[in-house]
């Protein structure tokens, strides 16, 4: 168990810079876990990252990418007492190391957490980043409650379709937007409504007390029209003419909010999204399934944009 396959790049660029390799097998630190990984997913933070404009590397080439994963424990290290080998866990790696695309990959204890029994581990490795920034831009973000009418823009994306499903399991309202071929499948996710943005948009007297933009097809001007009084918008891009719009709101008394979302690994997100798959509440959608020697198409897929659901990739 000293070499790996992995695949990883030596140098940033494009899709074909993704290389297989044999890799050492990393060594556990003492607050660290060495997990035998069964599947890792694509976001766009993969082919951001490969590109060259992630966080920078810790450790320096070459790089595995992959920054979801579920798999099993393998071996722990001295201060790790809540893990044990043989323990199926999913959760969120480091985004300066990744490590998704190997076999084997270290990563402290505190990131990930038991796997949904309900989910596969090729289900489970599609939720950790996509769920997680949906949560937090839903709850941390924008304070959603009970009851609320929440917009939902490109929701049948990889963070868009489990945001319907968040969303839904606390009780909003849903008016979702996506392509045109995918709105009977954002409905069966339990949108109350979907509007197809290429055909329709969305009715000017509609009111919202959230939006979450997944797609950053609106910007906070554009929001301000169908935000409530104290409406808060949300996005996974950085706005900031609307940030600084907010502030000279203030001034005037206006009280709607502008947010955009930078996720935070948090056990407690990943124990909720867990418990909502384990009631048969949260199931993520996986258009396609790589095996690991297919991560370069799978970058190429997610770069061209248009996935429904997520991309994962099988490593074990």
């Amino acid at each position: 168990m000293s070499v790996m396959r992995a695949v990883a790049i030596n140098v940033y660029g494009p899709a074909e810079a993704l290389r297989e390799m044999s890799l050492t097998v990393p060594e556990p630190a003492d607050d660290e876990v060495l997990l035998r990984v069964h599947a890792s997913s694509i976001n766009p933070l993969d082919w951001k990252t490969r590109k060259g404009k992630g966080l920078p590397a810790k450790g320096g080439f070459p790089r595995v990418l992959g920054f979801d994963v579920s798999g099993v424990v393998e071996r722990v290290g001295r201060g790790v007492t809540h893990l044990q080998p043989g323990d199926a866990v999913y959760g969120v790696l480091d985004p300066r190391r990744g490590g998704g695309n190997a076999e084997y990959v270290c990563t402290r204890a505190a990131r990930v957490i038991a796997k949904p029994a309900a989910l596969s581990h090729t289900e489970a490795a599609a939720v950790p980043v996509a769920g997680l920034t949906a949560l937090q831009s839903l709850k941390l973000h924008a304070h959603m409650k009970a009851g609320e009418r929440v917009l939902i823009l490109g929701a049948s994306g990889g963070v868009g379709h489990l945001a319907v499903q968040i969303a839904r399991a606390y009780g909003a309202h849903v008016t979702a937007t996506c392509g045109a071929r995918n709105v009977e499948f954002v409905r069966g996710l339990g949108a109350d409504a979907v509007i197809p943005y290429d055909t329709d948009e969305v009715p000017s007297e509609h009111q919202f007390d959230v939006i979450f933009d997944t797609v950053k097809a609106w910007d906070f001007a554009a929001a301000c029209r169908r935000l409530t009084p104290t409406g808060r918008y949300v996005s996974t891009l950085p706005d900031v003419p609307g940030l600084l719009k907010v502030k000279l709101f203030k001034w005037f008394g206006f009280k709607q909010q502008c947010r955009f979302v930078m996720l935070r690994a948090d056990p407690h997100g990943l124990k909720y999204l867990a418990e909502l798959a384990d009631k048969g509440q949260l199931r993520p959608h996986l258009q396609q399934i790589y095996p690991l020697d297919g991560a370069a198409e799978a970058h190429r897929v997610s770069e061209d944009g248009h996935v429904t659901g997520k991309l994962v990739v099988e490593v074990g």
